[in-house]
């Protein structure tokens, strides 16, 4: 604690975000301006170790820890009440501010005494401005308004676009009636005298409540675009669960019920309960129409195969159309698409961020198995096994093409199974912070990102592409999918300028704070720590692992081989071309001009139990206690472009042991295929290099 008072008090709740709060406080030192700051931490029972790691971190900061989950306004009372600075910032953990917010928002205070209260420009993660930075108390009217979107059709009309007071520029200070409690600058008397947060609120209203509650003290509240902070919004909740909804919508009619009730009767007060209620439901539909679309998308999908494999095992004869006997079969329909909901349900297709290729293809099989099982004990709707066989083999290409495509439309995925192409960056720092970003970043085996070059933040260092201010061109010309910002080189006023700027290039900005140990994303944080590579009980050597491996190998090589030894016939009848040898095996010389012969050899290989289709590196020397195979692609081909040298290689490689399962091989040969990567090249390089 300061020997002298505070000049500010800046007060922090904490539920599950801290990693965001570690950034934060990094940016309030970086704020401080000369400012004597008290800073205080409420922990609203996180569950998790968040106390801890921010302590070890930032040991100078004050922490309130408490044992249940007290609901926003009560636990900034807490602090409220031990607030010592002439000025009180409620700040939301998920922001971050500039080098110049506290000064510009002192000055503005100490120039305008009759203001009680002042916010900010916030701006959402892609630079675009945040139309909460300023708001006006909700009325019958407004809400209204806003339901119905008229505040968006008619943005600049005082008579509809009441809620956001979006008539006003962005960049216009005004004096405003609410001020969005992501972050509200107070002068610390006014916020005594208005008693801090009404605690009736759990979360959501309290900040309308308490700003409304300043007409009663003299006070005005303004608003203050000479300074922005980025707001990553609702990251310490999650806004799709109905439980959340429910509150933020009952804290409505709690706002309405204290303030505006004694104006309207009793039916008309059921009828705003009612609204408020039905709107619930409506938003919890809305947030969740990704969930409900992923379910009926499958369906549709599951149902066409059922359909395409009866008509295929009856060759899509008149009779079954002019049949109406066959439409009881429907029935399966509707078995198969039950099964496909329980099971999908049980593997959280349906709820998980994560999208899993392989546990739809295993809701499939579960389908057609259940009905397969079903079907033979109930004999009068025994159906056909062979339009079932039809029917799974449809199903699945059909949902693992479309899984592909849904799965590469994504952006800003560092972790997704069957993206085809690696997810471009550039890293914005000075030179040794890029140089070890970018060396953790491909360190990783199990990431999708490739940084294609480092922009540096002032003069250009040896390496980087160009700097900050070509920044423009730079996406442009190299196609870049997102931006990972230093904060440990670049200040975060110029890094909140270079985001408004590109907000209009949809690329996805990320932040890797001072500790350089972890990325933050919109809704996710990322940690650069390699992943634990440990040689102990490798999924590899699992014995049901390798029965399906080989399995495999055997299915895909073996009519591959038939196909190019019928084509290739006279070929090596009639023609005598020269064998070399790499690493034990041999193959015909000029790999790339005989490259038909050499697949020949290389799926004989692979039949003969020599190679594996996925595996290591032909010409790389693994330890001699590894089983690993080699194989005609891997997990090390595929990365070639990130690996830049044998340790990293080596992690892959571990990696790929203690993670194996016959959906990463699959996904590794899918990559492959779509991205034209040889083992012919491989080859020739070996051929280069002993020569």
């Amino acid at each position: 604690m300061p020997q002298t008072q505070p000049d500010i008090t800046v007060i922090i709740v904490n539920y599950k975000v801290k990693e965001y709060i570690a950034n934060l406080l990094n940016s309030i030192d970086k704020a401080e301006s000369g400012f004597q700051l008290q800073i205080i931490v409420v922990d609203n029972d996180s569950g998790d170790d968040s106390v801890t790691f921010l302590k070890d971190r930032f040991p100078e900061v004050e922490y309130i820890e408490n044992d249940t989950n007290l609901g926003f306004g009560k636990a900034n009372n807490q602090a409220i009440r031990k607030a010592q600075g002439k000025y009180t910032l409620i700040i939301n953990p998920d922001t971050l501010v500039s080098e110049d917010t506290f000064s510009v928002l002192v000055d503005h205070m100490n120039n305008n005494p009759q203001c009680g209260a002042a916010g900010c420009k916030i701006l959402n993660p892609d630079g675009t401005f945040a139309p909460e930075s300023r708001r006006s108390v909700p009325t019958i009217w407004t809400a209204f308004s806003k339901v119905m979107g008229l505040n968006f059709l008619f943005p600049k009309s005082k008579l509809f676009g009441q809620y956001y007071l979006s008539w006003l520029e962005e960049d216009e200070p005004s004096r405003v009636p609410v001020l969005s409690g992501s972050f509200m600058f107070w002068r610390t008397e006014v916020l005594n005298k208005l008693k801090g947060f009404d605690e009736i609120f759990f979360m959501y209203g309290e900040d309308i409540d308490i700003c409304y509650r300043v007409q009663e003290t003299g006070f005005h509240i303004d608003y203050v675009p000479d300074t922005s902070i980025i707001h990553y919004k609702g990251e310490s909740t999650k806004k799709g669960n109905l439980k959340y909804i429910k509150i933020f919508n009952n804290a409505l009619f709690l706002f309405f019920e204290k303030h505006h009730s004694y104006k309207y009767s009793f039916f008309f007060k059921v009828f705003i309960y009612i609204s408020i209620w039905l709107k619930t439901f409506i938003s919890f539909a809305l947030t969740n129409l990704k969930s409900i679309g992923s379910i009926a998308s499958d369906l549709v999908l599951l149902n066409i195969s059922v359909i395409l494999g009866f008509l295929i095992r009856f060759k899509f004869s008149y009779e079954i159309f002019s049949n109406i006997q066959n439409l009881k079969f429907l029935w399966i329909n509707l078995l198969a698409s039950i099964i496909y909901v329980f099971v999908g349900g049980m593997l959280d297709l349906f709820r998980s961020k994560k999208d899993s290729i392989s546990n739809h293809l295993k809701a499939i099989v579960a389908s057609y198995t259940g009905v397969a099982v079903i079907t033979f004990f109930v004999r009068d709707y025994a159906f056909s096994r062979l339009a079932l066989i039809f029917g799974l083999a449809i199903a699945l290409v059909l949902m693992l093409a479309f899984k592909l495509i849904q799965i590469n439309r994504l952006s800003g995925k560092s972790k997704v199974t069957g993206r085809l192409k690696r997810t471009k960056i550039f890293v914005v720092g000075d030179e040794d912070e890029t140089s070890e970003i970018k060396t953790k970043i491909h360190s990783r085996p199990d990431w999708n990102y490739e940084v294609v070059g480092t922009v540096a933040v002032r003069e250009n260092h040896e390496g980087a592409i160009g700097t900050t201010s070509q920044l423009q061109d730079l996406l442009n010309a190299y196609e870049v999918d997102q931006v990972f910002f230093v904060l440990k080189s670049i200040s975060y006023k110029e890094m909140l300028l270079q985001i408004s700027i590109l907000q209009a290039n949809k690329v996805v900005f990320k932040l890797i704070p001072d500790s350089m140990d972890f990325i933050l994303g919109k809704s996710n944080v990322e940690y650069l720590e390699s992943i634990p590579l440990v040689e102990v009980g490798l999924a590899y050597s699992k014995g049901i692992n390798q029965f399906l491996k080989r399995t495999m190998d055997i299915f895909i090589s073996l009519p591959l081989w038939l196909c190019l030894f019928i084509f290739l016939l006279p070929l090596r009848l009639f023609t005598k071309t020269g064998k070399v040898e790499v690493n034990g095996f041999r193959f015909y010389e000029n790999p790339i001009k005989n490259k038909w012969k050499n697949r020949l050899l290389l799926f004989e290989y692979v039949l003969a139990g020599k190679l594996s289709l996925v595996g290591t590196p032909i010409n790389y020397r693994e330890k001699e206690e590894s089983s690993i195979k080699h194989g005609l692609t891997g997990l090390v081909q595929i990365n070639a472009s990130r690996i830049a040298s044998s340790e990293e290689q080596e992690n892959h490689t571990l990696y790929y042991l203690q993670n194996y399962s016959i959906w990463l091989d699959i996904d590794i040969l899918i990559k492959t295929f779509f991205n034209r990567i040889s083992t012919l090249h491989e080859l020739q390089d070996a051929l280069k290099e002993a020569n």
